[in-house]
Parts: structure tokens; C-alpha cells; sequence
């Protein structure tokens, strides 16, 4: 039993002895109730550690591991799990070099694992023999309860799953080592396609690299994209479930923010009198944690409001606004490449992430017309 217990006892002794009642001779009936306490320098069952005043920080070799106030250990190169916070290339369990991943958590070349790569002639000079495993990515996210996921793989689908009522998700596929993009997208409720969050990491050869904490980015539209000055518009989408969603206007002119529904379902009623009468972007976000630990999804797609002036929406990856979507938009794309998107509307950052990169671009294909 693992908790903060302040007790003076570790161990509560029942015995019974009179004898001729219960028992037959001299016999004790004895009872041992063992409590375990954290942050008595003692490992007692169901501890991994015990070691007052550490404070579990990110250790690069697994000897240098800190205990956590809750008696386990905090998060260190060695323990299986690819920390991508910490930086970390790879995490194959152990803190050997010349495996592919190296001592410290670092991708090491094809050739510098399994004793070299030349092959060669007789003796033992050639590779290693040693069966590898599989390479794998597991990826473990969050998205709209009970929806389907979609995965890309360098711009290939490479398979979907539904989330659970939680909005939970796991997905494992086979890879090649090396640099691997993947993107994630999903419809909500309504049918309205989410944005495609990608992420951009290394493989390891002959083990599994984890992806931890992908949130897809939430829905977005509005009941009415051409109000008239003072109007009420109402903003909905659909997010993770229980998340304080955010919506930005023009990239945080003003901020609204709602909490999601056990549903992920979300809406926020936006008065257009705060507005001048132009055009406007409005975007969301979801923001989960504490005040210590804040977990942010990326932004929603970006839907546009025209504010007692006449307008009509662009459509995703549209940004020459032809409603199509072809090689003069990939040319604007090109020209904003590795910038923020600059003054372009819509904007070439299409994923809304600070960037112009191949993120943008497979989303840019995706939505291809030709």
C-alpha cells in the first residue's frame, strides 16, 4: 500500500494464543501486514526507489537515474523509451555503444553497429550475425473519442485505428531506420477534417522507436463565415475530450477559451462588435496539464471571417485562392520554403507550426487538383 503514510511501524504482529478456544497445544496464530512508505530509504514492495530529496530529473545513463517523489524512477537514457523531450535519437535499453544506439542515446551509423558493416573474408572480421529485430514505430496519442485516425508514413498511409471513448490510441507499423516523417489526421463528428499534425524523427535499426504524446489538433468552423458588424457567431469543432480549448483570432488579438466535453465536443460564442469590419482568421488549440507542465496541441486549421465585407473562404492548401490546388500554389509554397509564410493569404505555413517545410508540402499533396 503506497502512499504517503507517516507511521511509526513497519510491520503489525496479530497473535493469538489461548490455547484450548481456537487452537488445539501451544499453537501462536500469527498475522504480517507489511506497509510500504515512500521516502523512508527503504524499496519496499512496490517501489522502484526510494531516495528522499531526488527529484527524478532526466539522467543520461541509467546508474545517474533519480528517484521521483512518488518512489519511481524519472525518465533516463536506458530505460526503452525514446524521450524526444531530452533529445534523444533512439533508447534500446541499455547504455552500450555499438548497437545501433549509442550510450548515450544518440543514432549511431548502419556501419558502427554489430562489430562494423565491411563484411570481408574469413576469420571474424565481417558483420555481426546477431539477429537484430524487428524496427519498428509505436506511436501513442490522443484523439477525438470513438473517431478514426489516419496515418501517414512519408506521405503514405500506412493504416488507421479508432481512438477509444477517452480519445486514446496506439498504432504500431514496420519501418525503415533512418529519418521518418509521419502525420496524423482525423474527422470529427461532423464530418470536418482535422488539420494533419506531422512529426519528423530518427529510426532505430533493429528496435522499436516510441512516439509518445501526439494530440490531434482540433475542428474548427463557424455558423456563419459573412456576419453583419455586432453579430453573435458561434466557433465549434470537436477536440481531445476534457481540454481547455483555445481560440485565437488573427493569431491572438483575441483569445477565447471553453473546456471540451467528455465528447471533445466545443464551442465558444464569438461577438463580432470587438471586430473591425475586414477579414479575419480564427484558429484553435487545445492546452492540457498544470501550471508546471503544459501540453499544446498544434493549431486547427484556419477558417476565415469576413466582417461586414463580402468574401468566401479559401480552401486548405488553396493559396493563390482559384479554388485550385496545383503547381502555382506549390510555386508560392517554394518561395515562402523554411520561412514563417510570411504576409501570404492563406498562409504557406499551412500547418499553422512556424514553418514552411515538408510538412506543409505533404498536406499541400494531399489536397491535390492538378
Amino acid at each position: 500500500m503506497k502512499g504517503k503514510l507517516v507511521l511509526p511501524i513497519l510491520a503489525l504482529i496479530l497473535c493469538f494464543s489461548n490455547p484450548g478456544v481456537l487452537f488445539s497445544g501451544n499453537t501462536e496464530a500469527t498475522t504480517t501486514l507489511s506497509l510500504s512508505i515512500c521516502g523512508n530509504s527503504l524499496v519496499d514492495d512496490g517501489e522502484e526507489c526510494d531516495a528522499p530529496g531526488e527529484t527524478g530529473v532526466y539522467s543520461t545513463t541509467i546508474a545517474g537515474r533519480q528517484c521521483t517523489a512518488t518512489c519511481d524512477f524519472g525518465p533516463y537514457c536506458g530505460d526503452g523509451i525514446m524521450q524526444t523531450t531530452y533529445d534523444e535519437e533512439c533508447d534500446d535499453g541499455n547504455n552500450d555503444d555499438a548497437d545501433f544506439c549509442s550510450a548515450i542515446c544518440k543514432i549511431e551509423p548502419a556501419g558502427s553497429g554489430g562489430g562494423g558493416s565491411s563484411g570481408g573474408g574469413g576469420g571474424g572480421g565481417g558483420g555481426s550475425d546477431e539477429e537484430l529485430g524487428d524496427t519498428q514505430i509505436r506511436v501513442v496519442g490522443t484523439g477525438y473519442p470513438s473517431r478514426t485516425i489516419n496515418i501517414l508514413l512519408d506521405t503514405d498511409s500506412v493504416g488507421s485505428v479508432k481512438a477509444n471513448a477517452a480519445g486514446k490510441f496506439e498504432f504500431t507499423t514496420e519501418a525503415s531506420p533512418g529519418t521518418a516523417s509521419m502525420g496524423f489526421w482525423s474527422t470529427d463528428v461532423n464530418n470536418v477534417r482535422s488539420v494533419t499534425y506531422n512529426t519528423t524523427f530518427d529510426v532505430t535499426q533493429g528496435a522499436i522507436t516510441n512516439i509518445n504524446g501526439i494530440i490531434i489538433p482540433p475542428t474548427i468552423k463557424v455558423s456563419n463565415a459573412n456576419p453583419g458588424a455586432g453579430e453573435i457567431v458561434t466557433v465549434s469543432g470537436q477536440a481531445i475530450p476534457s481540454a481547455t480549448v483555445e481560440m485565437q483570432v488573427n493569431s491572438g488579438e483575441i483569445i477565447e477559451r471553453t473546456t471540451s466535453g467528455s465528447d471533445g465536443l466545443w464551442r465558444v460564442s464569438l461577438d463580432t462588435g470587438r471586430l473591425k469590419n475586414s477579414e479575419h482568421i480564427l484558429r484553435a488549440r487545445t492546452i492540457t496539464g498544470s501550471s508546471t507542465i503544459v501540453n499544446q496541441s498544434g493549431f486547427s486549421s484556419a477558417v476565415q471571417l469576413f466582417v461586414g465585407v463580402s468574401g468566401s473562404a479559401a480552401k486548405p492548401s488553396d493559396l493563390n485562392r482559384d479554388a485550385k490546388i496545383n503547381l502555382i500554389d506549390f510555386s508560392i509554397l517554394i518561395f515562402w520554403w523554411n520561412s514563417n509564410g510570411g504576409n501570404s493569404s492563406p498562409s504557406a505555413d499551412i500547418n499553422g507550426n512556424g514553418r514552411v517545410g515538408i510538412e506543409d508540402f505533404s498536406i499541400l499533396l494531399f489536397n491535390w487538383t492538378g
